[in-house]
C-alpha cells in the first residue's frame, strides 16, 4: 500500500482531498453572512440572466467582483440552487490546492515534506474547514499564493514566463475579491527585496509584462464594467475597501491580537508545530529551498500584520496565512525527522493545552442542552439567552468524537514525550483530517438550530408566496436566498422604511432579534410568533397590486 501511494502520490493527494472535502457539503444551511451573501449573488445571476452585474436583493452590490459568483452560478446551473452547489467550488479548489502545494513541496524538498504539508492543511482545523465552506477566500488565497510562488520562481531563474503567470494569477485575484491582492504581493516583494539588499530583481521588460498582464486580466471585468457603466462601481468599491481598513465595519472591530489568537487556535496543530520557525532567520538548505522558506515567512507576516492593523477583523481575513503557516509547520517537522531531533518542550505543552481546549469545546457543545440552565445566568446578551431557549435536537452521541480527539491528543503527547516524533505527528494530523468532516456533520446542524435555524425555517416557509421579506435591526442575506425572492415588481420594495410605514401592495414579513423589538416595530406591524432569539412580524398589504 505504501509503495502504491509513493508511486501514484499525486493521485493519492487528489483522492485524499476528495474524500475529505466533498462529503456532507449540503448537510447544513449556509451561514450568514458571507456564505449566504455570495450564494445569493450567484442565484440572482441565474434568475436575472445578468452575469456581469453583481447584485443583492436585485440591487447593485459594490463590495465584491464577480469571478467566484460566476463559478458558484455554474455549479448551481449543474447541481441546482442549494447548499451543495454553493460549497462545491471550494471543495474542488481545496483538491487543486492540495495537489499544487504537494507538487511545489515535492519539487523543492522531497515527497515526505510535500505529504506533510498536505496533511498539515487537512489536519488543522480552519485550513481544512474553509474548503468545505461557500466563501470567496479559498479561491482568492490560491490565486495570491500562486502569484507569490511565481515571484519566487522568477527570482530563482529570471524567466519571463513566470512574470506572465504572476500577472495572470494576480489579475484573477483582483476580479475575485479586489485590489488588496496587489497590495499584499507588493508588500511581499518589497520586504523580500529588502532582504536581498535591494539588488537587481526584475528586468524592466518583465516588470512591464507582469503589470500589463495584471491590468489585462483584471480588465476582463473591471474594465468592461467601467466602459459600460462608468466609474461608479470602481469608486464605490474602493471607498468600501478603504472603509474596511479605517473603520470596524458592521461591528467587526477587534483588538490587535485577534488574528494571532485565531491562528493559534484555529490552525491547531500546525500553528504549534510551526511556531518556532516563524521567527527563524536562516535555514541551512540549498539556495532555492532557503529562498522559498523566506518567501513563506514573509507572506505569513505581511498578511498577519496587515490584517491586524486593519480595523475590520473577521476570522477569514487572515486565512491567507494558512498555506505559509502549514508549510512552515511541515518544514519544521520534516527537519526534526531528518535530523532525529527532539521537539521543544514548550511546543509539547502547547499541543496538550490547545488540544485539550479544542477537544473540550467540541465535546461540550453537543451537551449544551444539559447545562445551559447553569450558563444562562452568566450571559448578559438577551438574544443569546433566547437562542438557548430552544433545543439543539441532539441525538446524544455527538460528544463522542470530541472525546476521541482528547484521547488522540493525549496519545500524541505521550509519543512526543517518548521522542517518537513521526508516530505522534502522523497520528494527530491524520486523525484530525478524518475527524473534522464527521464532527462538523454531527455538530453543525445543532449549532445552526440555536444561531439561525428559526429564521431560516421562517424564510423557507414563505417560498412561493407573493410577499416582501426583510430583517430589521440586524443584517442578513438569508431572507433573499431561503425565501427564494424574485426580482421586484415595485421599485420601492428595497426601501425598508416604505415596507414599514407606507402603503404596500403585498404582505410584508419582518424578522427581528428579541433584543431590538422596541426600536423597529410600529402600530401597523403585528407579531405572529417567536422562536429562539427571533420574533416574527407581519404587515398586511394596504393598496392594490402594483402595475
Amino acid at each position: 500500500m505504501i509503495k502504491i501511494v509513493k508511486r501514484f502520490d499525486m493521485v493519492f493527494v487528489a483522492l485524499w482531498g476528495a474524500v475529505l472535502f466533498l462529503p456532507f457539503l449540503g448537510s447544513v444551511h449556509l451561514f450568514d453572512w458571507d456564505e449566504v451573501n455570495f450564494a445569493e449573488s450567484a442565484r440572482e445571476m441565474i434568475v436575472t440572466g445578468n452575469y456581469q452585474k453583481v447584485q443583492i436583493n436585485y440591487q447593485p452590490f459594490m463590495e465584491k467582483p464577480p469571478l467566484f459568483f460566476w463559478i458558484q452560478a455554474m455549479s448551481m446551473q449543474i447541481f441546482g440552487i442549494g447548499e451543495f452547489a454553493a460549497r462545491l467550488p471550494n471543495a474542488l479548489i481545496g483538491i487543486i490546492t492540495l495537489v499544487f502545494i504537494f507538487q511545489t513541496g515535492k519539487k523543492l524538498y522531497g515527497q515526505r515534506m510535500a505529504l506533510l504539508w498536505v496533511l498539515m492543511v487537512t489536519g488543522s482545523l480552519t485550513p481544512h474547514l474553509y474548503f468545505k465552506s461557500g466563501i470567496i477566500d479559498p479561491l482568492y488565497n490560491l490565486f495570491i499564493f500562486s502569484a507569490v510562488v511565481q515571484l519566487y520562481r522568477y527570482f530563482i531563474n529570471k524567466k519571463s514566463i513566470h512574470a506572465v503567470f504572476l500577472g495572470v494569477f494576480l489579475g484573477l485575484a483582483v476580479i475575485t475579491k479586489g485590489p488588496v491582492a496587489v497590495i499584499i504581493l507588493l508588500l511581499c516583494f518589497l520586504v523580500f527585496w529588502a532582504f536581498q539588499n535591494f539588488g537587481k530583481f526584475f528586468k524592466y521588460s518583465d516588470l512591464l509584462i507582469a503589470t500589463f498582464t495584471v491590468i489585462m486580466v483584471s480588465s476582463i471585468w473591471f474594465g468592461l464594467e467601467t466602459i459600460n457603466r462608468g466609474p461608479v462601481f470602481l469608486m464605490e468599491f474602493i471607498k468600501y475597501q478603504a472603509d474596511l481598513f479605517l473603520n470596524p465595519v458592521a461591528g467587526h472591530g477587534q483588538p490587535f491580537w485577534y488574528h494571532p489568537l485565531v491562528l493559534l487556535l484555529g490552525c491547531f496543530p500546525a500553528s504549534v508545530f510551526g511556531l518556532l520557525y516563524l521567527f527563524k532567520r536562516k535555514v541551512s538548505e540549498t539556495h532555492e529551498q532557503a529562498t522559498f522558506f523566506q518567501m513563506m515567512q514573509i507572506l505569513f507576516w505581511v498578511v498577519l500584520i496587515l490584517f491586524s492593523i486593519v480595523e475590520t477583523k473577521i476570522v477569514h481575513y487572515s486565512s491567507l496565512c494558512y498555506l505559509p503557516l502549514t508549510f512552515i509547520a511541515a518544514y519544521y517537522v520534516n527537519h526534526i525527522l531528518e535530523n532525529k531531533l527532539k521537539l521543544n518542550k514548550i511546543q509539547i505543552i502547547l499541543i496538550a493545552t490547545v488540544g485539550i481546549i479544542v477537544a473540550g469545546l467540541l465535546t461540550a457543545i453537543p451537551l449544551i442542552d444539559y447545562y445551559k440552565s447553569q450558563l444562562i445566568p452568566y450571559i448578559k446578551d438577551e438574544f443569546a439567552v433566547a437562542c438557548l431557549g430552544i433545543t439543539g435536537d441532539w441525538n446524544g452521541f455527538e460528544w463522542i468524537p470530541g472525546l476521541l480527539l482528547f484521547l488522540v491528543v493525549f496519545i500524541s503527547c505521550y509519543y512526543l514525550l517518548k521522542k517518537q516524533i513521526e508516530k505522534a505527528v502522523y497520528t494527530l494530523i491524520s486523525f484530525i483530517s478524518v475527524f473534522l468532516p464527521v464532527e462538523m456533520r454531527l455538530i453543525a446542524p445543532g449549532i445552526e438550530r440555536y444561531s439561525q435555524g428559526p429564521a431560516i425555517d421562517f424564510f423557507k416557509a414563505r417560498q412561493g408566496e407573493e410577499c416582501y421579506l426583510e430583517t430589521l435591526g440586524y443584517k442578513s442575506y438569508a431572507q433573499y436566498f431561503y425565501g427564494n425572492v424574485m426580482p421586484p415588481v415595485n421599485p420601492k420594495s428595497s426601501e425598508v422604511n416604505w415596507l414599514k410605514t407606507d402603503s404596500i401592495d403585498r404582505d410584508a414579513y419582518f424578522v427581528l432579534h428579541v433584543n431590538n423589538i422596541r426600536d423597529h416595530i410600529n402600530i401597523n406591524m403585528k407579531e405572529t410568533g417567536r422562536k429562539g432569539g427571533f420574533v416574527f412580524f407581519e404587515r398586511k398589504k394596504s393598496v392594490k397590486k402594483y402595475n
